[in-house]
């Protein structure tokens, strides 16, 4: 049996055309969720309203949190906040990360003690879900809202908690809330510097949006035509500074290779240049035979750092660096990521003031390769993999 249609009139045609792009313009950066994340997030924020607002970074800022505390900042003293300060911990150590800064003109604070903000009435979390543990006086303070994309051991405790495992980045969210909450301006300077912050911070944790999900390019949609697109184009040029081609040479050097995963260890690197471990760790993943690789080093004397990289499904790299590494003794993993990179940070402790460096990094180097061939089910095969301590950096 046939259906039989008639043929549609002109008018009806232009109403259902003009009701789709409603729905296209109101899908822009999001699906609908039976939860209004963006007014939820604002609710929140009126308890801070005529107050002072922290938004602390935690670790080394990278360009999607600090383009999320701006934001963050950008929303709040729209909705009536009356100072927002945005502060980290340690420093800006990536070349590009202080770029970004510098070419958007952004107004940062480095704090060792939430009082060098001065006084503060409440404190807001972006890229993470928990305060630095290097942030002194945070105790007592409530933690007003976290927003993140980062998988967390334990539900984290905020006012108002936005947990997403389902963007590449968390500018992707932030982007959301603004569409929201206050929608960008292309005319406005102010606007387009948080747009262009937004749009880097979201290429550069979905690797150039090769990792991107639908909802990060709904994001960049609604960014692409706010941002600014020369500095955005000075942004993305992602030079290599000599100390990271050094650092590089010496994962090189030192590359052990198990079946797809490789592991390097790059001796001693100043905290100023502690990113090159990262930067070392996208270069040695690219090697055709490997899907997964750590990179780590002796940072600044006093931890052991290192970036996880991967290809592999099957590698969870939160879960893999815990099950790796541990906790510590207040129940926190030494490591943490998300689908394709991760990190880790674990004192040396007492050993940090040895002056035989050699003999540091020996020690430092074996108990490294014993947990990581451990993780890979290689029990005791440490000593078949010992290489020299490589150069130390200057």
């Amino acid at each position: 049996m046939f259906a039989i249609h008639s043929t549609p009139s002109r008018e009806w045609v232009h109403n259902s055309r003009v009701q789709m792009n409603d729905q296209v313009r109101r899908l822009q950066v999001a699906a609908p969720s039976p939860v209004d994340k963006p007014r939820a997030f604002a609710d929140a924020l009126s308890a801070a309203k005529g107050k002072h607002l922290l938004v602390a970074l935690r670790g080394h800022p990278d360009p999607d949190g600090i383009a999320s505390a701006l934001a963050q900042a950008h929303i709040a003293l729209r909705l009536g906040v009356a100072k927002v300060t945005i502060g980290y911990s340690h420093e800006l150590s990536h070349r590009e990360n202080r770029a970004l800064v510098k070419l958007l003109n952004l107004d940062l604070k480095k704090l060792k003690s939430v009082k060098d903000a001065g006084q503060v009435d409440y404190i807001a979390l972006v890229d993470s879900h928990d305060v630095d543990p290097d942030l002194a006086d945070a105790e007592g303070l409530e933690v007003l809202t976290i927003v993140d994309h980062h998988r967390a051991n334990a539900p984290p405790k905020a006012r108002f908690v936005d947990l997403r495992h389902d963007v590449g980045a968390t500018a992707t969210i932030f982007t959301e809330y603004l569409s929201e909450l206050a929608p960008l301006d292309a005319d406005q300077e102010d606007d387009r510097r948080v747009a262009t912050a937004l749009m880097h911070g979201l290429a550069t944790d979905t690797d150039d949006f090769s990792l991107g999900r639908s909802v990060d390019f709904r994001a960049s949609a609604y960014l692409a035509d706010i941002a600014d697109r020369d500095l955005l184009s000075d942004l993305s040029r992602r030079l290599i500074a000599p100390s990271a081609m050094d650092t590089i040479a010496r994962a090189l050097a030192t590359l052990v290779v198990r079946r797809n995963f490789a592991m390097a260890g790059v001796g001693f690197v100043p905290d100023s240049d502690r990113d090159t471990i990262a930067q070392a760790a996208d270069f040695l993943v690219r090697r055709e035979d490997i899907d997964t690789v750590i990179c780590y080093g002796v940072v600044g004397e006093r931890h052991i750092e290192g970036s996880l990289r991967t290809h592999s499904a099957s590698v969870d790299p939160g879960a893999w660096l815990e099950s790796a590494f541990g906790m510590d003794d207040r129940g926190r993993a030494y490591g943490g990521g998300r689908r394709d990179k991760g990190g880790f940070r674990i004192p040396i402790g007492f050993l940090g003031r040895s002056t035989d460096r050699a003999q540091l990094w020996t020690l430092v180097e074996n108990a490294m390769r014993q947990a990581l061939l451990r993780q890979l089910g290689e029990e005791g095969g440490s000593a078949t993999v010992a290489v020299p301590p490589p150069p130390t950096a200057t």
